[in-house]
């Protein structure tokens, strides 16, 4: 990704990809490349702290905010079932997130996921772990936003 993208044009980017699949697999399988792509994160990173709540694997997400931007970390670990998937919405999300300002974060609506039918197909599991995911991304955004306007 370009740095100086927009979380818009990300977004639209993102938006485009799904609107392209004419298989219901083709997501599952962009997902998983995703995944793969994915290059996950140092092993001194994955503290406890930073485990996601809710994720039938173990999903870490690491925030490192340099007073403009947030750059998070992330990576997943085994658990009850294959992490790819869940590797791939992390990765995922971090295409549109990873290296924003928090405001821009805040700025995208929370339901953009489900617009682009990202949640159907999602087991029960997934779509929670995946909603702690972004409710952290968030929660994340809100602290730094704060920090930065003082």
């Amino acid at each position: 990704m370009i740095m100086s993208e927009s979380i818009v044009d990300r977004q639209e980017k993102i938006r485009a990809k799904f609107a392209s699949f004419t298989d219901p697999d083709d997501k599952w399988k962009f997902l998983l490349d995703l995944a793969r792509e994915h290059k996950g994160m140092d092993a001194s990173l994955k503290a406890e702290k930073f485990i996601i709540q809710g994720c039938a694997s173990t999903m870490y997400l690491v925030p490192k905010f340099d007073g403009a931007k947030i750059h998070f970390e992330m990576d997943v670990e085994g658990g009850t079932t294959n992490p790819l998937i869940s590797r791939g919405l992390g990765a995922l999300a971090l295409q549109i997130f990873n290296d924003m300002a928090p405001a821009d974060i805040l700025s995208v609506d929370p339901t953009f996921f489900q617009q682009i039918g990202l949640n159907v197909g999602l087991s029960p599991t997934r779509s929670n772990g995946f909603a702690s995911l972004l409710k952290q991304i968030y929660l994340y955004a809100r602290v730094f936003d704060a920090i930065s306007k003082k």
